[in-house]
């Protein structure tokens, strides 16, 4: 049995095995929403960045104007297995070591799993966005939007819509920024991203969010004391003790909404 000081075992997550090529991820899809791929670092037609308060605010009404709102699971993976049903066909995107495959394979037998990663050591089906002309049930990311620049995600979550059928699902997992040391510890981080400004991206993009939760997972003893005997001081303090969000959202039936600035 371990001792009251032996960390805990993190949730299982999927990462690109490369940062380096993190950026190829933004770049263009052959199926995509608009008749012409935007330029790369440049905003989908439409998008409009002084919007983005108000899809904010939008998404916090929505969903709770503070993180300690959000509903706990877990593990990501809880929330994955709820939104695959077999059959269904499944990217990855920054599959990394493709562990979410094996995952998906063993409790999901009939999914149809494929995987995108820019790491050429993997054994992945893409390395890039505009290898893809089919589109997907769901997409998933796991940790992989907080390494891409602001400027370049409005682009990046158009060229996902265009690769999720109209109804089809997208999953996305990122450090919660209330608990700063999952955001800090890696130095490849480049956007830190709160969950109502998240989902104001995503719905921008042409998706419905419709789920957004925290992920916590400790022992026991670990657990009551975070949760239940100092829960009013870490949310008296505005510091989280869920190291991470994850959004599920909706691909709409048609193309991203235009906006008005």
């Amino acid at each position: 049995m371990p001792g009251p000081h032996a960390r805990s075992k993190q949730p299982p997550v999927a990462r690109p095995a490369s940062h380096k090529s993190l950026a190829s991820l933004a770049q263009p899809s052959r199926v995509s929403a608009a008749t012409t791929a935007p330029a790369a670092n440049s905003s989908p037609a439409g998008f409009s960045w002084s919007s983005q308060y108000e899809r904010r605010r939008r998404a916090a009404a929505r969903f709770g104007k503070s993180v300690f709102r959000l509903p706990i699971v877990r593990r990501v993976r809880e929330v994955l297995l709820d939104h695959v049903r077999e059959g269904d066909r499944v990217l990855e995107v920054g599959a990394g070591d493709r562990r979410m495959g094996e995952l998906l394979r063993s409790q999901r037998p009939g999914v149809r799993y494929q995987s995108l990663d820019p790491d050429p050591i993997g054994s992945h089906d893409y390395t890039d966005l505009s290898q893809i002309r089919d589109t997907y049930d769901v997409v998933f990311a796991l940790e992989v939007v907080e390494h891409l620049d602001l400027a370049d995600l409005p682009t990046w979550l158009d060229r996902l819509h265009g690769i999720t059928r109209p109804g089809g699902t997208l999953l996305l997992s990122t450090p919660n920024t209330f608990y700063p040391p999952a955001y800090l510890r890696d130095a490849t981080h480049r956007t830190p991203l709160c969950y109502d400004e998240l989902a104001g991206l995503v719905e921008a993009a042409g998706f419905r969010v419709h789920r957004i939760v925290r992920v916590y997972h400790d022992p026991v003893h670990r657990k009551l004391l975070r949760r239940y005997l100092l829960g009013w001081l870490f949310e008296t303090l505005g510091i989280d003790f869920a190291r991470q969000i994850v959004l599920v959202a909706q691909a709409r039936d048609t193309a991203p909404l235009q906006e008005q600035a």
